[in-house]
């Protein structure tokens, strides 16, 4: 389970940038820490952009969504034992 709040709903722009600077302050070094920091990167931007319709913030939602995805597809395929 990651430290990423889960509820960004009640926080402002500046607390969910400085949320999201803080996160990268220790890089994750798994693919399982890396697909929850990118799930939590996908949810500030979408939080932005569903509050402003802020399209840059919504194309960085599908973008860091999309890095999720693969890690996790890796993540499932290394446990089923490909490569």
């Amino acid at each position: 389970m990651s430290d990423y709040p889960r509820d960004l709903s009640g926080l402002s722009g500046p607390e969910l940038v400085r949320l999201l600077l803080d996160a990268t302050r220790t890089p994750p070094l798994t693919d399982a820490e890396r697909a929850d920091f990118f799930d939590f990167k996908a949810r500030v931007f979408a939080t932005i952009a569903d509050r402003d319709g802020n399209p840059v913030a919504s194309r960085f939602a599908a973008r860091a969504r999309a890095d999720r995805d693969r890690l996790l597809a890796r993540i499932e395929d290394e446990n089923r034992g490909g490569r």
